[in-house]
């Protein structure tokens, strides 16, 4: 029986029969203001070709900020089912994404493929069992935590080496070494060398998956030497943090460039599948001391619920999409849909399919991807913590409670100043907040019967999230918070971060590594430096 789509992947250029190669290339806090297509001052000739090549995915959404993002990808479910709603991942910090959730590279591997993270990993390390190989992955090449100095190859934050190469021999065997031995060396270049090589090499009898994960455009905003000036010059930036951008961003640049040429030469391009996606919005630097990025004209930014930290780049590109070259999808796809999208792709082509171990949240978006179809999705989960909650219900989002540490829109040159609106109010408090100035900073919500500070924004009509509509339809927010309350059902006890003596790098010879003794029957097999040679 022809499907259609399997018509629509015949008409993108799949080879029949044959699974996909798929390739993800996580960018890590690049802004929507960030990119040269969508105006920003900021060069990126490159990603700019590429998304002109293929479909932009211009309501693509990820969750507030990085260890969320990919745990949401990895196992396509809402991150409150996870226990990971409140907290970052900390290295040495004792939170892990849960070792029940079956991830999208298990089932993979199940339908055949060979799977390769090269880059950031930031779901746990506190036991084996919580690392990539463990996980789904064949093959593992860089750094367990969130973070890392870009040349030092140490968690930029809080030290201790974090820069590895995880594989099992041909006996199954598991094998850790430690790379120190390439200290000094820009780390974006290794990985995107070792990718060449993992392209070069994979055993084509089995669909490929690469999860290539780079550290840009994280902090701190670190590039070889001349990159700031070169990538910089004629963009008429004077700001410092957003000149160390540019020279972050040409890293990205030169990485994707390198990498989807490698690919373009060898033998499986014409059935592989390049998703390029940023794991959150940018982070400006009212959060932290550095910053540079804008998500201008979305709200705010990385760690709130505003749609700056919520709605990042991203475009599809390659054979099977090459139909719908310059095409933009305004569908709304949540990073939670890749793999049951994947997965019924890989079904039409071959007609194998898993069978899930876990109820998922994403929806099936292939007809989005391959032919720029509408949308099966009508909600998303964003957030349902104890002091926060975010949910989308068609064009509305509604925010209840704190929406994050900052607000405001990241303006570069050239562009207008965007305004919160807001009503009068009526009562002596918001009146003393307008007159102190406050009404534009995060003083535009009401207060709900309940005592809940609510906001409500048509993001369809009203993307920049500058006018509050719950006043005015107040049947709305009651069917959002009702479902919203709906939810509560399936939201797992929150993790948090502790102090943890035994994980730290201090008592490991200066390296982050697992610390719980839960391995029972596995051989770990390690090359590292000792302390003394450390």
């Amino acid at each position: 029986m022809i499907t259609v789509l399997s018509v629509l992947l015949l008409a993108g250029g799949c080879v029949a029969g044959k699974a996909p190669n798929v390739v993800f290339i996580i960018a890590d806090d690049l802004g929507w203001n960030d990119v040269g297509y969508h105006g920003s001052e900021l060069k990126t000739p490159v990603l700019d070709k590429l998304a002109s090549e293929g479909l932009r995915l211009e309501r693509h959404y990820t969750q507030p900020e990085c260890s969320t993002t990919r745990a949401s990808l990895l196992t396509s479910r809402y991150i409150v089912r996870t226990g990971l709603q409140a907290d970052v991942i900390l290295n040495g910090g004792g939170m892990a994404l849960p070792l029940n959730e079956t991830l999208m590279t298990q089932y993979l591997r199940e339908l055949g493929y060979s799977n390769y993270l090269i880059g950031k990993w930031h779901q746990g390390g506190n036991s084996w069992k919580e690392t990539p190989l463990f996980r789904g992955f064949d093959y593992f090449y860089g750094y367990l935590g969130g973070q890392i100095h870009y040349f030092g190859h140490y968690h930029a934050k809080f030290g201790g080496h974090d820069f590895r190469k995880n594989y099992r021999d041909a006996d199954g065997k598991f094998h850790e070494e430690v790379l120190k031995k390439e200290s000094g060396k820009y780390l974006t270049k290794l990985l995107t060398d070792e990718a060449i090589r993992v392209v070069e090499e994979h055993d084509q009898s089995k669909p490929m998956f690469l999860y290539f994960s780079v550290p840009n455009v994280h902090s701190p905003n670190q590039s070889p030497k001349g990159y700031i000036d070169k990538y910089s010059q004629g963009t008429g930036i004077t700001e410092f943090d957003r000149k160390q951008l540019a020279g972050n961003l040409g890293g990205l640049e030169e990485s994707v460039h390198n990498l989807t040429e490698a690919l373009k030469k060898s033998d499986m391009w014409e059935n592989t599948m390049v998703v390029f996606l940023s794991d959150n919005g940018g982070c400006p630097e009212q959060l932290m001391s550095y910053g540079g990025h804008s998500n201008y004209p979305l709200r705010s930014g990385k760690t709130t619920l505003f749609e700056g930290a919520l709605r990042a780049p991203a475009f599809v590109y390659g054979p099977m999409v090459e139909h719908l070259r310059g095409q933009e999808s305004h569908g709304t796809f949540h990073v939670s849909d890749w793999f049951p999208t994947l997965h019924s792709i890989i079904k039409a082509k071959t007609g194998k399919t898993v069978k899930l171990v876990n109820p998922i949240d994403g929806v099936d978006n292939s007809a989005m991807i391959l032919n720029n179809g509408p949308t099966k999705r009508t909600e998303i989960l964003h957030q349902l913590n104890l002091g926060n909650q975010a949910y989308r219900m068609g064009d509305y989002k509604i925010i209840v409670g704190n929406p994050g540490e900052y607000d405001g829109y990241k303006k570069t040159e050239g562009r207008p100043d965007i305004k919160i609106q807001y009503d009068e109010p009526e009562d002596f408090l918001g009146k003393l907040k307008c007159t102190l100035g406050l009404c534009g900073s995060f003083g535009d919500y009401i207060v709900d019967e309940d005592g809940a500070n609510v906001r409500l924004y048509n993001v369809i009509e009203d993307p920049s999230e500058t006018y509050n509509l719950a006043a005015k339809k107040p049947e709305i927010v009651k069917e959002m918070r009702a479902r919203l309350e709906k939810f509560k059902e399936i939201v797992m006890p929150a993790q948090f971060n502790g102090k943890i003596n035994a994980a730290h790098y201090k008592h490991n010879g200066g390296i982050w590594q697992p610390w719980k003794d839960d391995m029972e029957g596995v051989e770990i097999n390690q090359k590292f430096l000792t302390k003394t040679e450390l």
